[in-house]
């Protein structure tokens, strides 16, 4: 099962992003501890709706 970050982990690492884009997406997800399409996703979420989209508690 794939593991699920909160919000303000995924807040930080955008932050994280923003704040050192010499590294690039992988390097900042490698220095994270996630993997690349996963900062990838949630740079486009939150670039395209200012905020992080969270899982509720149901079933998927």
């Amino acid at each position: 099962m794939a593991k699920q970050h909160d919000k303000q982990f995924k807040l930080d690492a955008i932050q994280y992003y923003q704040d050192h884009k010499d590294l690039g997406v992988r390097g900042c997800a490698e220095n994270l501890g996630i993997g690349y399409s996963t900062l990838t996703k949630w740079l486009k979420d939150f670039r395209e709706s200012g905020d992080i989209p969270v899982r509720g508690s149901g079933n998927y």
